[in-house]
């Protein structure tokens, strides 16, 4: 049987019943809009959160085959303490955004980056999370501009922002190869059917943890941006919930307990709520 829901948690769904309850025009009129969607998942008592599960430790799988990574483990907390059952909505790469802008799910928790295209298109909350890309090399392969990519296999994930900001960067004569994934894409360069990786910076740390005989270093900056959760355009309750649901959980060490356990360092200085 589960515990009672404690304090931080009922505060949450009080706080959730003001949203709705005060959010109706003078006399019941309500402009055309969107439906409300916090006011349907209560309705309704489930909520379907898109993830993104072929890209650890965001999302993916544990040793069981059930979905676990750090924006699973936000989605599970999110259901909790809605007091709804959840639905897991997985998503490819590539259809993060439209999933959402089809209402295929009511919330996306996919590491979606805060970054044109997505901006403008749908609502974000506060920042959870920071990702910082590079392109990865061998040390024996210097890289010191974009220039020394030429002539060399380029390994990115396909459908990422990642990708599509690696691949209009690449000068002519540079060879872009996709992958299905983060891990193939850095499997695409130990196997030597790549030159360079475009990979994250943890992912990097965590490979040097694992296999110190490998000298395969950051060389070239690519980008930087903050993810957070996503909703469609035009739910301000729920946009007002989830903002209080991550300030809550920031503030009680829950969001930084789960970086830690998904990325092994800390919460970046910037997302740290005090």
């Amino acid at each position: 049987m589960s515990a009672p829901p404690g304090p931080r948690r009922r505060h949450l769904l009080a706080l959730a019943g003001l949203a709705l309850g005060g959010s109706a025009p003078p006399g019941g009129a309500r402009a055309a809009a969107p439906p409300d969607i916090l006011r349907r998942v209560r309705d309704q008592g489930v909520v379907r959160i898109g993830v993104w599960l072929d890209a650890p430790p965001w999302g993916g799988f544990d040793a069981d085959g059930r979905p676990d990574g750090s924006e699973v483990a936000i989605a599970r907390l999110l259901a909790r303490d809605m007091g709804l059952r959840l639905r897991l909505v997985r998503l490819k790469a590539g259809e993060r955004m439209e999933a959402l802008l089809e209402d295929r799910c009511d919330v996306l928790a996919a590491a979606l980056p805060m970054a044109p295209p997505q901006i403008g298109r749908v609502a974000f909350t506060m920042p959870h999370g920071r990702v910082n890309t590079v392109f990865a090399a061998p040390s024996g392969l210097r890289l010191e501009s974009m220039g020394d990519l030429v002539g060399r296999r380029v390994a990115m994930s396909a459908g990422t922002v990642a990708a599509e900001m690696a691949h209009a960067q690449l000068p002519p004569g540079a060879i872009a190869l996709f992958t299905p994934g983060t891990p193939q894409t850095v499997e695409a360069l130990l196997m030597g059917e790549a030159d360079v990786a475009v990979t994250y910076d943890w992912q990097l740390r965590d490979l040097r943890l694992a296999r110190p005989d490998l000298d395969i270093l950051p060389q070239l900056p690519l980008h930087s941006w903050s993810y957070g959760l996503a909703t469609q355009l035009g739910q301000p309750d729920l946009q007002r919930f989830l903002n209080i649901f991550l300030y809550l959980r920031g503030v009680d060490g829950t969001l930084a307990d789960i970086h830690a356990r998904y990325f092994a360092s800390p919460l970046p200085e910037g997302l740290r709520f005090r």
